[in-house]
């Protein structure tokens, strides 16, 4: 009797040491997580101003959002392996063109891709708006991307009005441009 009571004994200890190994190392975890989160942006959306960045351009010259206040300024986030991205590229530069004595900017932000496959692509399209580059996806993060193409409207005060997610229809496009009192 008294080997049946150690045994049981032993493995109740087994048993509780298990759990509790299994419930250090979930809490390790969450610590290890909670310590490694990004630091908090505030939100983007419509209303809130466009958090500010600075990006090389294919030109080599670095760009800052904060350079175009007082103009309203079309953010688009692509990439060339991105199928919709590039189908919108024509429309967005013939906004381009035709608005740009409004003084609207256009920008694309290419997010992640190769120098050279990004260059062959503005230069087979003819793209006369300015190109960043986006190497590591910290402004696409930033600016808490959920997909590409990825459009964001941003007056001439630095407030966003208005977000599109996907190839933008043209009809939307101008709807968008009139928010940021393009006409």
């Amino acid at each position: 009797m008294d080997k049946i009571n150690s045994s049981r004994l032993l493995w109740i200890i087994l048993g509780v040491a298990v759990v509790l190994c299994i419930l250090a190392i979930a809490a390790l975890g969450l610590v290890y997580f909670a310590l490694n989160l990004p630091a908090s942006s505030p939100s983007v959306r419509n209303g809130g101003f466009a958090p500010d960045f600075n990006l090389p351009s294919l030109s080599g010259q670095n760009l800052s959002l904060s350079d175009l206040r007082g103009k309203p300024v079309l953010i688009n986030f692509w990439a060339t392996w991105c199928y919709p991205c590039l189908a919108e590229m024509p429309l967005l530069e013939e906004s381009y063109q035709k608005h740009s004595a409004d003084n609207l900017v256009v920008i694309g932000i290419n997010e992640g891709d190769r120098l050279a496959d990004v260059e062959t692509f503005v230069q087979k399209e003819n793209l006369s708006f300015p190109i960043l580059l986006d190497y590591d996806f910290e402004i696409g993060d930033h600016y808490q991307l959920s997909g590409y193409p990825t459009s964001i409207f941003v007056d001439k005060d630095g407030i966003i009005r208005a977000i599109y997610l996907g190839e933008i229809p043209p009809s939307q496009l101008e709807k968008n441009l009139r928010l940021i009192g393009i006409e």
